[in-house]
């Protein structure tokens, strides 16, 4: 019989394989292009949702950064307010710093993609009191503090 169930063309042959040492219809080893075209179809899929993820993270912990940078600026300026005498703590003595023109600590580090500017308000929220309100401003948002300080 050959591999169809039938007799042999030849009755005095006996059917070869094509594969040397196997039947003539040996079950496939490996894999086919079908199933490897689904896996690298699997793969590309899951990396395009990977990459999309890892670059919402990056951008995200550099806004953090950024914000936090910002905020580390804005109670720098409030302290440096805060240990000056009552009656100095006035708009000229505090002048709005524009991009790279702060330096914080010594020695002196400089912090050129933030802008700062400072808010006083007297005799506010009482006579005898003033509001100061410092905003730091970078390339992407801007972050308030504010405090009032008494005689």
């Amino acid at each position: 019989m050959d591999f169809l169930g039938s007799a042999p063309a030849h009755p005095g042959r006996k059917a070869t394989s094509p594969v040397p040492g196997g039947r003539l219809f040996s079950p496939a080893k490996g894999v086919s292009l079908v199933e490897v075209l689904v896996a690298l179809t699997f793969i590309a899929v899951f990396s395009a949702g990977m990459v999309g993820l890892a670059v919402t993270v990056v951008r995200g912990n550099s806004q953090a950064k950024a914000m936090d940078i910002a905020v580390f600026l804005a109670h720098d300026r409030l302290e440096t307010i805060r240990n000056t005498a009552y009656a100095s703590i006035t708009s000229a003595n505090f002048p709005a710093e524009g991009y790279g023109t702060i330096t914080v600590g010594s020695p002196a580090v400089a912090f050129s993609d933030f802008q700062r500017s400072v808010s006083i308000q007297d005799n506010t929220p009482a006579s005898g009191m003033k509001r100061v309100v410092v905003t730091v401003t970078w390339r992407g948002g801007s972050v308030s503090e504010e405090m009032v300080v008494g005689q």
